[in-house]
């Protein structure tokens, strides 16, 4: 685990003394260093809201950190978070909260209207704003503050929906939208219990209850979840979420049949392979009868070790890796569409610096060929590239 150096001591964050030290160091404005490499990289200490102090890292030193640290950021060039870094995600160093500029609502203004819309669009067909999130890049950008895209071997058969819940609603602090706490509007549901069955309902529908309509202004919710199923309701579909079946989340027909469109290489996956697991991230909002009804939504196919993966080829890429007791973070897109070059994964262990693994997709086009040649060429880390359209590809890892 990663030390630090706090005034005269050097501390991990699960020590007794690590918040004390912290809100010493935060008085006397000195500067904690992370000593996950030599001599250490400058971090900053910011209070929040409730008087407590959280331990950052600089703006833009992610890359100067140890990669096996969690203060360690994937270049830019080798994800979609570059795009909207500093743009839709900004951080301010005196409050420790980080702005996020959002592309879709958290509210409605009447509900006279068709209520469910999807997100449904390929970033690339209309060009994403990179000064905003899609309610995609929300999940990635969650995902990865998380640390649920990076892996190491030790992670092996440790990771569950508890652990994925607690780590999403830790990256949910101190995150803003709309000059709101992100987590106020954050439906992430608790891992059920027999035992607690009836103090998890009540917690939901607290939270429920304060989407209620107030006045012309309807508040929504932001659902991140694990889809169980997808089935017909009376009028129209509703989603059955792991952990609380017994709150469908509804959808009209017309926005089912575009989630059948747009997301059916993850729909498929989803159907066909027992192991994956579905996620999906929506806005909500409840009609008269207290039901939460699908405003704007994404999904996200995760494997076995609830890694993010796109397509067949990189889903056999991670199964290889990890089989292999290998370390890597796995590349995100964010707003980016799957036409543009991204690393599939980092691998950290590599000797040296750590190595970027580009996986060209079947088919892929000149220009496709042009861009990874331009983002490898211009990179400062090795790169390997491994081309599906060639046989015998993913040996090469």
């Amino acid at each position: 685990m990663t030390q630090y150096s706090i005034g005269d001591c050097v501390l991990e964050r699960s020590d007794p003394l690590f918040e004390e030290a912290l809100a010493n160091a935060y008085r006397s404005r000195e500067r904690p260093l992370c000593l996950c490499s030599t001599p250490g990289v400058p971090m900053y200490i910011a209070r929040t809201g409730d008087n407590s102090y959280v331990l950052k890292r600089m703006p833009n030193s992610g890359q100067q950190h140890h990669p096996d640290c969690d203060s360690y950021e994937i270049p830019a060039e080798l994800s979609g978070r570059g795009a909207v870094e500093n743009k839709a995600i900004s951080e301010d160093q005196e409050t420790g909260l980080t702005n996020l500029k959002l592309d879709f609502s958290l509210s409605k203004v009447s509900l006279n209207r068709t209520i469910s819309k999807g997100e449904t669009k390929e970033p690339t067909a209309v060009k994403a704003d990179p000064t905003k999130l899609t309610i995609r890049s929300l999940l990635h950008f969650l995902y990865e503050d998380a640390g649920l895209n990076k892996w190491a071997p030790n992670m092996e058969g440790k990771r569950s929906w508890y652990v994925i819940r607690k780590y999403l609603l830790q990256a949910a602090q101190n995150k803003v939208a709309r000059k709101h706490p992100l987590g106020e509007a954050l439906l992430i549901p608790e891992q059920f219990s027999l035992d607690h069955k009836d103090e998890i309902v009540a917690r939901r529908r607290q939270f429920l209850s304060k989407l209620k309509k107030q006045g012309n202004k309807q508040p929504m919710g932001i659902l991140i979840g694990e889809v169980k199923t997808i089935e017909e309701a009376r009028f129209g579909f509703k989603m059955i979420v792991k952990h609380m079946p017994d709150t469908p989340v509804y959808m009209g027909e017309d926005v089912y049949k575009r989630i059948n469109k747009a997301f059916s290489t993850e729909l498929a996956f989803f159907h066909e392979n027992e192991s994956i697991h579905l996620l999906t991230i929506c806005t909500f909002l409840l009609s008269a009868s207290g039901s939460p009804q699908v405003d704007t939504i994404s999904f996200m196919a995760v494997d076995r070790n609830w890694l993010p993966f796109e397509n067949i080829e990189e889903l056999e890429l991670l199964e290889r890796l990890c089989t292999g007791k290998r370390h890597f973070i796995k590349g995100l897109r964010y707003n980016l569409g799957s036409s543009d070059v991204i690393a599939s994964v980092l691998l950290t262990d590599t000797e040296g610096k750590p190595t970027a693994v580009y996986l060209v997709p079947a088919g892929a086009t000149e220009s496709y060929y042009d861009e990874l040649n331009a983002v490898v060429s211009h990179s400062e880390l090795p790169s390997q590239i491994l081309d599906v359209n060639q046989e015998d590809t993913l040996s090469a890892v």
